[in-house]
């Protein structure tokens, strides 16, 4: 069974609180996503010390390794990797993105969606985009792989995942409106042979593409609304800064589908946390938080928290005081920080309990924020 239910929608805002609901459970919203590349966090977490509600995973990884019958297989993720929340799989576009666009313009990584300064052919294009498919080399071992909305279906069906997305050709800040205008037109026709394949057991999110210029953006937020899929996600170049990101995303509000749920894709910092709620997203996801875990660095109240720093080596206090993961409750800032300097494991793991368990306290609270009339 699946749904999704607004229960409070917010007087002050776009922001609501809503229920996602789904054969393995359901989301309250707004919440994030953690990002479990081959199907688990990176970190090592174990399933008891696993505070989110749901994760999204890599459908190109699994490709590339020529695993997915295996995984099919062992009963789909849910049953292969013991996890029994909801599971996203995305459909590979992000990964095309880094291959192609990203390689070149060396836009590779989600901290650099914000490109400022970043000059075009800054490295080699690895891939080839045609009305056919992304046609690339594996990164691991060199073989011709041709990445086909057919292709990336078959995968993320055996993946067995709750929801799944259209694959699309994802842009930059730095395409032309003619190159944007192409990618939508490929990705359009990726859209239709993408749900003429699809059985309906899995629930499907359509991405609204269109780079950094308004009137595709709304173009493809009427198409996207046209579809017969069940959430929208909002991807690809939002901007060069964050205001501009969020004025992207404000554009799309005029058009877009407010009955379904909202994914804001590849966004995941502490700063942005409350305005893109305001802005009616629902769900959002980011390697980030995890990523930052393991170099060091804690979400606090206060913001960041870098533990590796030397002033951190007597304070034997939690990173959080009112913080009831099990990272505050049992170490202390200069135990994990001597951790990192003696470059011991167990230190990022300790660091990606506590940011998970701190992100999904905090959208806790501004469910209850949104539910008071206070966001």
């Amino acid at each position: 069974m699946y749904d999704f239910k607004i229960k409070k929608q917010s007087k002050l805002s776009k922001a609501r609180v809503g229920e996602l609901i789904t054969p393995h459970g359901v989301i309250k919203t707004p919440t994030f996503i953690p990002v479990a590349t081959l199907g688990v966090v990176k970190g090592g977490l174990l399933p008891e010390e696993y505070s989110s509600q749901c994760q999204i995973t890599n459908t190109f990884h699994f490709l590339d390794l020529d695993r997915q019958d295996e995984i099919e297989k062992g009963g789909g993720l849910h049953k292969f990797f013991n996890f029994n929340k909801p599971i996203f799989t995305d459909s590979g576009g992000f990964q095309v993105f880094s291959l192609g666009k990203g390689s070149e313009y060396g836009l590779g990584k989600v901290g650099s969606i914000f490109p400022q300064g970043i000059e075009r052919k800054k490295g080699k294009n690895l891939l080839r985009i045609t009305q056919r498919g992304a046609k690339f080399k594996s990164p691991r071992d060199g073989r011709e792989i041709v990445l086909t909305p057919e292709l990336s279906y078959e995968v993320q069906k055996k993946l067995g995942a709750d929801f799944i997305y259209l694959l699309d050709v994802c842009g930059t800040p730095l395409d032309s409106k003619e190159q944007a205008i192409e990618d939508i037109n490929i990705t359009n026709q990726w859209y239709n042979r993408f749900l003429k394949v699809v059985d309906g057991k899995q629930k499907i999110f359509g991405i609204i593409q269109g780079g950094v210029h308004k009137d595709l953006r709304l173009e493809c937020t009427k198409h996207v609304n046209s579809l017969d899929v069940f959430g929208i996600a909002i991807g690809g170049a939002l901007g060069n800064t964050k205001k501009e990101m969020y004025q992207t995303i404000s554009n799309i509000n005029k058009e877009i589908d407010l009955e379904r749920p909202h994914h804001l894709l590849g966004i995941g910092d502490l700063e942005v946390i409350d305005k893109i709620v305001k802005l009616g997203v629902d769900l959002f996801d980011c390697a980030l938080p995890t990523r930052v875990a393991r170099h060091g660095t804690a979400f606090t109240k206060k913001g960041y928290l870098h533990l590796k720093s030397a002033k951190n080596k007597d304070r034997f206090i939690p990173i959080e005081k009112d913080c009831k993961c099990p990272t505050c409750k049992n170490y202390t800032i200069a135990q994990i920080n001597f951790l990192f300097r003696a470059k011991e494991q167990l230190a990022g793991h300790l660091l990606t309990v506590h940011n998970l368990w701190f992100l999904e306290n905090r959208l806790e609270q501004v469910r209850k924020e949104i539910s008071a009339g206070r966001l």
